[in-house]
Formats: structure tokens, C-alpha cells, sequence
């Protein structure tokens, strides 16, 4: 993949339903978490690829509790797959808010590594807000992690100047764009039709509150956000992928930039929603395919059964496991006879 642009659940602890009666309707997903709704299997896994991670989740268990582990482990397996679909030229967005944004920038950490870190954006908007104990929280976060040949286009998402008032510094300043015989004037028009170079807190994109592109969608994000992520970190012809695509805003923004991309959802609903989308916003007729089945890896070779003739000589490799009793995963040990 050369982009992954995911908007994942938060650990909110809310249950999220589209209204009845909007284009979404029949939408909706559980974002409370609990060791039921894991497989076990996943424990034995990070802790075999990636022990440091592993060693946060159970550091999380005590700091915060039963639910943001199960979340992060939740999480975690996918993000693992993300690292390993993610091209070298790849970037990944990972969209969340304060709940666990901290929990899962040291996720990334350890699996994409410190070096992999860009950016945390902070994408801050307005609305209404009666909390009353504390600021009203109006931002979310965007974790930017990268690969190091990653194509990135600052100018392709450059914004205008407020005003007609701007700094400007390095080889790029005013004082050496107009040396003796030059116009300043010129030079001045030249930076000002340029726009500028936009930094890690975006103001200029509202929410959809009140806005004619909501389709309903619980957590819908504006297409001007994903137009701007997808233009700044892929070119035309790349492949953006959105595990979580929800009412599919991230597939639109790609199509109208001339991105391939694949979306990915729980709902049954999501599919719907790409097609009408396609069909109402940018007037197309949808070809793209629609699978049901989880498709299953190409590249591990033949993996032998458990229970073939070789493994039931012995014991196959390590083992562990995870006590449901004592909530606490066995140590790895080798069990080869």
C-alpha cells in the first residue's frame, strides 16, 4: 500500500448508531472494550513479534484498566498488518481522539519505530459545548508515521495567507528572493499566489455538523480533511487503503484524486454507502469489487496442520497462553521433546 489512512474506534465508551431516516441509517458500532471481545491467540503473537509492545499492554492493564488493553490488543494485530502491507515509499494517518491517542502513538512506535514519526496533527474545529469542570475538548489527533523513502508533497496542500501578512525565512526569504535589482513587490505577489506551508494544527477545516455532505454517518469526517492527507502523501495511480472506511469519505476523497483504494469495514452497511456515494457525489457508476470472504495470505508458503504427521511426534515450537483465571499470559517456553 502506498497510503493507509485509518479512523479507527477510540475506546470511547459509547455505543454510535446513524439516525433513522439519514443515508447511513442501519450504521452502528460498539466502542466499549472488553478481554470478550479478543481472540487470545493475539497475546501470543505481539508477544513473540514485537515483546515491547507487549510489555506496554500489560503496563496499560495497570495504569488504565482491563478495557484500553483490550482495545490495544484489539488494535494492535492490525496495526501489525498494516506495517507489513505499508510500501517503502508509504505513509500511515492513524485518526483518533485524547482518549487513547497517547496509548496508540507508543503502539506505532513500536511497531513502525521512533524513527517512522512525522507528525502529530491537531485537527481543531468549533461547536456548541456545555461542559462545565473542564476546556471544551475540541480537537482530535492525526499520528503521521512514514516510511523513510516516503513521497511527500508540501506544496500540493499549501493554504492561503490570512490577509495579506506573512513571514518568510531561509533560502526562501524575501531578503534573498529580492536582491539589488530585483522587485520586491513581485516578490511579494509571487508568496502571497504561493500560499504557505500549512503546520501541524489545521484550523481552516470545520466539522460536519451542519454540513450538506453529512450522510449520517456517527463519525464522518469532511472529504477537505482526507483531500488533503491523500494529496500530500501519494500520487496519482497509488493505492490508499482504509481499514475502517466507515461511510467510505476516505475512498471518495481517493477516487477524486485519481488514487486506487480499498476499504474495509465490519457493517455490511459500509459497501452500501461506497456505492451511493460514487453514484450521488461523483456521478459514477460503481465496478469496484465487493467481497464477503477474508482473503487469505499468499505469502507464507505451505503451512503445515497442527495435527500432521511431523507435529504429532512432538511438540511444535513454543507454546504459551493466558490464564483467564489469574488474567496474566504464561511465560513462552519451548516444549520441543
Amino acid at each position: 500500500m502506498d497510503l493507509i489512512y485509518l479512523d479507527p474506534p477510540f475506546n470511547s465508551n459509547a455505543d454510535y448508531a446513524a439516525p433513522v431516516g439519514s443515508k447511513a441509517a442501519g450504521a452502528a458500532f460498539k466502542d466499549t472494550w472488553s478481554l470478550s471481545d479478543i481472540n487470545l491467540a493475539w497475546h501470543g503473537l505481539i508477544k513473540s513479534e514485537y515483546p515491547a509492545l507487549y510489555d506496554l499492554l500489560k503496563a496499560v492493564r495497570g495504569v488504565h484498566g482491563a478495557s484500553m488493553m483490550s482495545y490495544l490488543i484489539y488494535m494492535a494485530p492490525r496495526v501489525m498488518e498494516m506495517k507489513r502491507v505499508l510500501k517503502a515509499t508509504g505513509s500511515l494517518y492513524m485518526h483518533c481522539d485524547p482518549t487513547a491517542s497517547h496509548y496508540l502513538k507508543l503502539m506505532l512506535d513500536a511497531v513502525f519505530g521512533t524513527a517512522a514519526f512525522r507528525n502529530e496533527i491537531s485537527w481543531c474545529y468549533t461547536g456548541p459545548s456545555n461542559v462545565k469542570r473542564w476546556f471544551p475538548r475540541k480537537h482530535d489527533t492525526i499520528l503521521f508515521y512514514a516510511n523513510p523513502n516516503a513521497v511527500f508533497h508540501r506544496d500540493s496542500v499549501r493554504v492561503a495567507y490570512k490577509g495579506d501578512s506573512f513571514t518568510m525565512g531561509g533560502g526562501n526569504s524575501l531578503a534573498r528572493r529580492n536582491k539589488p535589482g530585483t522587485n520586491h513587490t513581485t516578490g511579494r505577489a509571487e508568496a502571497l499566489a504561493r500560499g504557505k506551508v500549512i503546520e501541524d494544527y489545521w484550523t481552516d477545516i470545520p466539522s460536519l455538523s451542519v454540513s450538506r455532505e453529512r450522510v449520517g454517518y456517527p463519525t464522518q469526517k469532511p472529504l477537505a480533511l482526507l483531500r488533503r492527507i491523500i494529496a500530500a502523501s501519494s500520487r496519482e495511480g497509488d493505492t490508499v487503503l482504509d481499514p475502517f472506511c466507515g461511510c467510505a469519505t476516505a475512498l471518495i476523497a481517493a477516487q477524486e484524486l485519481r488514487r486506487e483504494w480499498i476499504g474495509i469495514d465490519i457493517s455490511s452497511r459500509a459497501a452500501d454507502l461506497v456505492q451511493s456515494r460514487m453514484r450521488n457525489e461523483l456521478r459514477l457508476f460503481f465496478h469496484g469489487v465487493h467481497r464477503t470472504d477474508v482473503p487469505k495470505r499468499t505469502d507464507l508458503g505451505k503451512v503445515r496442520r497442527y495435527n500432521c504427521a511431523e507435529n504429532k511426534a512432538r511438540l511444535y515450537g513454543e507454546q504459551g497462553g493466558f490464564c483467564l483465571g489469574c488474567r496474566q499470559h504464561f511465560k513462552m517456553r519451548n516444549h520441543d521433546r
